[in-house]
C-alpha cells in the first residue's frame, strides 16, 4: 500500500513538472525575421552551486544545439565572449539596451538570448525504505531527481528592446535531461508565435 502511495505521489510530481513555461512576447515583433542568434552564458543566482560558470555554459550550449536543430544560425560563443572582452562590454554588467545593440551589430546577430539560472538542484538520490512485514526495513526504491529553473530573455539588437521573456522550471531524473527539457520547453514557446 505504501509503495502504491509513493508511486502515485511520484507520478503527480512528474505531471506537475511538465507544466508549460511562462512566456511574455512583444506582440508586434516579427519572430520570422530572426535568422542569427547570439547566446550569452547564463548567470547563476544559486549560491549553493559551486561551479556556477559550468551550469551557465551548459545551459547556453543546450540553447545553441536546439536553435541549430531548428535551422537558426548561432554566433559562436567564444567569438561573442571575445568581442565582449575586446570592447569591454562585460564590465558594464548585465546587457542594457545600448550594450545589446552594440554587441549584436558587432557579431552580426538579429537577437541576443541571455538569462539567469534561478534554481539548480543537481542529481539527488533518495532511498525509500519499506517495512518488510516483520518490523524490519528493507530498501525498496531509489528515486533520482534533478531540477533546474531558468529565466531567459531575447533582445532585438536593432532596438535594444526585449521581445520575448520566459521562465520555466523542469524536473527530470538527471541534470542533463533537466537542462534539455527546460531549454526545449522555452524554445517550443516560439512555435506558438509562428
Amino acid at each position: 500500500m505504501k509503495l502504491k502511495s509513493v508511486l502515485i505521489i511520484f507520478t503527480a510530481l512528474c505531471l506537475l513538472a511538465g507544466c508549460g513555461p511562462r512566456v511574455v512576447i512583444k506582440k508586434d515583433y516579427d519572430f520570422n525575421s530572426i535568422k542569427r542568434v547570439a547566446i550569452t552564458p547564463f548567470t547563476c543566482t544559486v549560491s549553493a552551486f559551486s561551479s556556477r560558470q559550468v551550469a551557465g555554459e551548459a545551459v547556453a550550449d543546450e540553447f545553441i544545439m536546439q536553435f541549430m536543430q531548428r535551422n537558426l544560425d548561432v554566433v559562436e560563443r567564444y567569438q561573442l565572449q571575445s568581442v565582449m572582452k575586446e570592447y569591454d562590454l562585460a564590465s558594464r554588467g548585465m546587457l542594457d539596451m545600448t550594450t545589446a545593440k552594440e554587441l549584436g551589430k558587432l557579431v552580426g546577430a538579429d537577437v541576443i538570448l541571455t538569462g539567469t539560472i534561478v534554481q539548480y538542484l543537481p542529481n539527488r538520490r533518495d532511498i525509500i525504505y519499506v517495512d518488510d512485514g516483520t518490523g524490519g526495513k528493507r530498501q525498496e526504491i531509489y528515486m533520482v531527481d534533478a531540477e533546474i529553473g531558468i529565466s531567459a530573455r531575447m533582445i532585438d539588437v536593432e532596438t535594444g528592446v526585449i521581445v520575448w521573456a520566459g521562465h520555466y522550471r523542469y524536473n527530470s531524473f538527471f541534470i542533463e535531461s533537466a537542462i534539455r527539457g527546460v531549454v526545449a520547453g522555452l524554445i517550443n514557446s516560439f512555435a506558438m508565435l509562428n
